[in-house]
């Protein structure tokens, strides 16, 4: 089941019944395939593929194989280690607005598709206006 997070309503949906939402009063976004040429909710050119896990659990895992270091002399960082990376494999790529950050979730990743950009990223950065 294709979902998305849409930054518009922030609720997740399934694709159709994204294409009925009342929500975000956009119902006119999925009228099309999705071949992300450009994101369906803001219309932005510049989108990105990442996997769909939590980064802080990853962070959890090592950080538990690091605190038990002294007592398995370095065997449960590479255990675990190896249990982040095999999690990390199994899980699915989406796809994601630098514009708007919606993510779009269990569906094919096109291949063209670039991975995040901290450039790109600067560049839809809100500007402070402190002079």
């Amino acid at each position: 089941m294709s979902q998305l997070d849409c930054e518009v309503c922030k609720k997740t949906k399934s694709f159709t019944e994204a294409k009925k939402c009342n929500d975000c009063n956009k119902s006119n976004l999925f009228e099309f395939d999705l071949d992300f040429s450009e994101c369906p909710v803001c219309g932005c050119k510049h989108l990105y593929y990442k996997k769909d896990f939590n980064q802080a659990v990853g962070c959890i895992i090592i950080l538990i194989g690091a605190l038990l270091v002294p007592w398995t002399y370095g065997i449960s960082l590479i255990v675990l280690s190896i249990i982040d990376f095999l999690l990390y494999r199994r899980i699915k790529d989406s796809v994601e607005c630098y514009q708007c950050k919606s993510e779009y979730k269990n569906m094919a990743v096109p291949k063209g598709l670039n991975s995040f950009d901290h450039h790109t990223a600067e560049l839809y950065e809100p500007q402070d206006e402190q002079q």
